[in-house]
């Protein structure tokens, strides 16, 4: 009894306090949390290595391309963790499947050139879709945590 009152005592503090945001996983590579040897380590060395915005760029396509991917690009912050990871479908998806897959409720937005994008802040995922209406790529990233 006195724990359950103590834990019911301090569960408000814990709600408001700073923590780790949810980034959604893709293929076991979280963004904020997994780092570059980790994404070496489960596909092997890239394709292409870079800089893009400012950030290493781990470039897997052609031959070396993920499964179920034309491309994927691994975007490493200066602290070695995986910041951004923006996936290529090599397959067709439809908005049922993304409605499907990360929820139905995102909020909709478009590009400078008007191409739809839809934004699910609560897991760190975008969606870009092209003129035709398909996705072109998912976008991982950390979440935003005031949208939860």
């Amino acid at each position: 009894m006195v724990l359950r009152n103590l834990f019911l005592a301090a569960l408000p503090i814990l709600l408001v306090l700073p923590g780790t945001s949810f980034a959604r996983s893709w293929q076991g590579i979280t963004p904020g949390q997994s780092n570059q040897a980790d994404v070496v380590a489960r596909f092997g060395e890239p394709s292409t290595k870079g800089k893009l915005e400012g950030r290493t760029a781990l470039v897997y396509k052609g031959d070396q391309a993920i499964v179920g991917t034309r491309q994927a690009q691994f975007l490493v912050a200066e602290d070695g963790r995986v910041a951004e990871i923006n996936v290529f479908p090599a397959s067709q998806l439809e908005k049922d499947a993304v409605l499907g897959t990360f929820g139905k409720d995102p909020q909709k937005t478009f590009t400078d050139d008007f191409r739809t994008v839809w934004l699910y802040r609560g897991i760190g995922v975008v969606v870009f879709f092209g003129k035709d209406g398909v996705v072109e790529a998912i976008r991982f990233q950390s979440a935003d945590r005031s949208a939860r």
